[in-house]
């Protein structure tokens, strides 16, 4: 479990340093998050309800995977 959570901690290290040194990358990232976030209002309460069936059916898959037998 150790393993995972150091695994995680570098994937989410390694992109917040590289967008620390991407001015134009971080750049992108921040116009692309508030279009989609002005995409959002305008299809308002319907596209909250889609994300949240989304967020909800990405959480159930992933703890069926993860609640699978290992050998």
């Amino acid at each position: 479990m150790d393993l995972i959570m150091i695994r995680a901690l570098g994937f989410l290290t390694m992109g917040g340093s590289f967008l620390a040194i991407s001015p134009q990358l971080r750049e992108d990232l921040f116009f692309q998050a508030h279009k989609l976030t002005g995409k959002l209002n305008d299809y308002s309460p319907y596209s909250y309800i889609v994300v949240a069936l989304c967020l909800f059916g990405l959480i159930t898959i992933s703890l069926y995977r993860s609640s699978g037998l290992r050998s």
